[in-house]
């Protein structure tokens, strides 16, 4: 009877190892060959903010530095928040390890947009302050300052799923990344100031 019960503490702790998992990773890199990303798992806290582990009470827990390998099907998608489900839901097609691999480079890199629209290297953006308001000019015109977005470095927001064996099978790019200023609010909106 000893064995037995010995037996199964000892298979409910290996199958407790090695469950599959849903969590939120701030991808920083992802390997060479693409076999991997590297990132902050993110303890995020239990409906209501109950409970016991990392996350309860109603704040986030601080983040674990990790390496996930990822299945070389992984499904990436853009992720869209569901009311309904109070979580994310893939949105659109899947991007694969390419389009994971933009997005990454994206959040590290930054963007400046001009009215939503990414610049181009044949564009010319200049901000200056004159009279110690902002002005902006875009390829030679004056434009609203506040139709400028600049969004600096930063890791790329992930809901990451993985299988039995610790493996990521789906990845959900649930925001870009990088604080920054600006936003698109100007009167302008490249429409003459309207």
């Amino acid at each position: 009877m000893r064995r037995f019960a010995l037996a199964v503490v000892c298979t409910l702790a290996l199958v407790g190892f090695v469950m599959a998992e849903e969590f939120t990773l701030q991808i920083t890199s992802v390997s060479d060959d693409g076999t991997s990303v590297t990132g902050t798992k993110v303890a995020v806290p239990m409906a209501g903010g109950k409970g016991k582990g990392k996350g309860a009470g109603g704040g986030f827990g601080k983040g674990e530095e990790v390496t996930v390998k990822i299945s070389k099907d992984v499904k990436v998608y853009k992720g869209k928040f569901d009311a309904d489900s109070k979580g994310f839901a893939p949105d659109g097609d899947d991007l694969k390890l390419a389009g994971l691999k933009a997005a990454i480079q994206n959040a590290q890199n930054g963007t400046v947009s001009v009215g939503g629209k990414a610049l181009t290297d044949a564009d010319k953006l200049e901000l200056t302050v004159k009279n110690g308001k902002p002005m902006a000019t875009f390829n030679g015109k004056a434009i609203e300052f506040a139709d400028v977005t600049v969004k600096g470095k930063a890791p790329l927001a992930t809901r990451v799923t993985t299988s039995d064996d610790g493996v990521a099978t789906t990845i959900l790019l649930t925001g870009g990344g990088g604080g920054g200023f600006g936003g698109g609010k100007g009167k302008g909106k490249g429409k003459g100031g309207e």
